[in-house]
C-alpha cells in the first residue's frame, strides 16, 4: 500500500471511530435523557438498541485480531520505528508483543460482552411482546 493510500485509510478509520463515538454518546444521552434528549421509548426500543450494540460489539471483536495481525505484519516489514534513545529494536518488539496481547485480551472481553448483550436483548424481547 502506498503512503498516500495508507494515510487515506488511516483518516477514514479515524473518521469511522469518531462517528462510532458520537453515536454511542448520543445513545447514552438518549437513554439517560441527558442534554434535553427524550428517553428510550419502551422495551421494544431497548430490544433494538441492544441488538445494535451487540452487532457493534461483534464487529469490534472481529476487528481486534486483524489489528494485531496488521501490527505484527508492519513489524516484520520494517515499517515500525522506535527512536534509538528509547531502547531500539528490543523496545519495539516488547511494545508490539504487549499491544497484540492486549488486543487478544480485549477480543476475549468483547466476545463476552456480545454474549451478555444477547442475554439482555433476549430479556428485553420478553418484556416487549
Amino acid at each position: 500500500m502506498d503512503v498516500s493510500r495508507n494515510s487515506e485509510v488511516t483518516a477514514s478509520c479515524g473518521g469511522l471511530a469518531e462517528q462510532a463515538q458520537l453515536a454511542t454518546r448520543g445513545l447514552y444521552h438518549r437513554a439517560s435523557g441527558v442534554g434535553g434528549d427524550t428517553g428510550i421509548d419502551g422495551a421494544a426500543e431497548i430490544y433494538q438498541v441492544l441488538g445494535s450494540l451487540k452487532l457493534l460489539s461483534q464487529n469490534v471483536a472481529r476487528s481486534l485480531p486483524e489489528l494485531g495481525t496488521w501490527l505484527e505484519r508492519q513489524l516484520w516489514l520494517g515499517n515500525l520505528d522506535v527512536p534509538g534513545d528509547q531502547g531500539g529494536y528490543e523496545t519495539l518488539i516488547t511494545s508490539v508483543f504487549d499491544a497484540t496481547a492486549a488486543l487478544a485480551r480485549a477480543q476475549e472481553i468483547t466476545v463476552r460482552l456480545c454474549q451478555e448483550l444477547a442475554t439482555a436483548q433476549a430479556a428485553a424481547k420478553e418484556l416487549s411482546y
